[in-house]
């Protein structure tokens, strides 16, 4: 894992989009796995403004909410359509989706895993770092998802919208798992945030452990670790 300490989150959000934008010079049609939340939002922001070199790039969506619908605002893909697609004028034909209505979970995971096997590897793969030290909705557990697959959330992670938990079954989500992320070409991970200094103290220990999926990042060839000093 490369580490660069950048000033601040607008620091960082440059770097980041300027990583990304030198792979996509190489290859247009590179896909990019995209992550959500408040760390990537900068660097989608930086994205924009040289919009033209991803007119051929395609989106594969990190993960999604349980519960809510995906029209609900703050649903991922509302996100995605708010900060990324619309802004870089990504079409339906470039953007791979998927629900996360009860009834369709079972075969939304095998069409993504599907997908992500006959596309795949990722080219790029976006990750934010969690307060428990989780990636996407790979929450830290006995043993890690390998899948695509619905993933039981943290309270943690559903702290920030109480509506998510409001369901008849334990929140959820579905995400990318860990072979979906190991396998990406390159992984840009963005450390920003407040409460995270925990999280940001175990994996500079070096140490690999289920407790912390961020930490088998360390294993992964083409990692490059964007931090924001101002956050931590």
């Amino acid at each position: 894992m490369k580490i660069t300490y950048l000033e601040n989150y607008a620091a960082m959000s440059e770097k980041a989009a300027h990583l990304i934008a030198s792979e996509v010079q190489k290859n247009p049609t590179l896909l990019f796995c995209a992550a959500t939340g408040g760390s990537p939002t900068g660097m989608y922001a930086e994205m924009a403004k040289g919009k033209g070199i991803y007119s051929k790039m395609r989106v594969i969506k990190m993960d999604e909410w349980g519960i809510i619908p995906l029209s609900h605002p703050d649903s991922c893909d509302s996100y995605l359509k708010k900060h990324l697609l619309e802004p870089l004028d990504v079409t339906t034909e470039r953007y791979i989706t998927f629900d996360t209505a009860p009834e369709i979970v079972e075969s939304e995971c095998k069409r993504i895993s599907h997908f992500i096997k006959e596309n795949g590897p990722l080219d790029i793969c976006i990750l934010g770092l969690g307060k428990n030290g989780h990636i996407a909705f790979n929450e830290p557990a006995e043993v890690l998802n390998p899948d695509f697959h619905k993933a039981v959330l943290a309270e943690s992670t559903i702290a920030h919208d109480p509506t998510l938990s409001q369901g008849s079954e334990p929140a959820y989500g579905l995400c990318v798992g860990m072979e979906g992320i190991m396998q990406s070409k390159k992984i840009i991970f963005l450390v920003t945030g407040k409460g995270k200094q925990d999280a940001v103290k175990r994996i500079m220990e070096k140490k690999i452990g289920t407790d912390c999926p961020a930490s088998f990042l360390w294993m992964h060839p083409d990692v490059e670790c964007l931090i924001d000093s101002s956050a931590i």
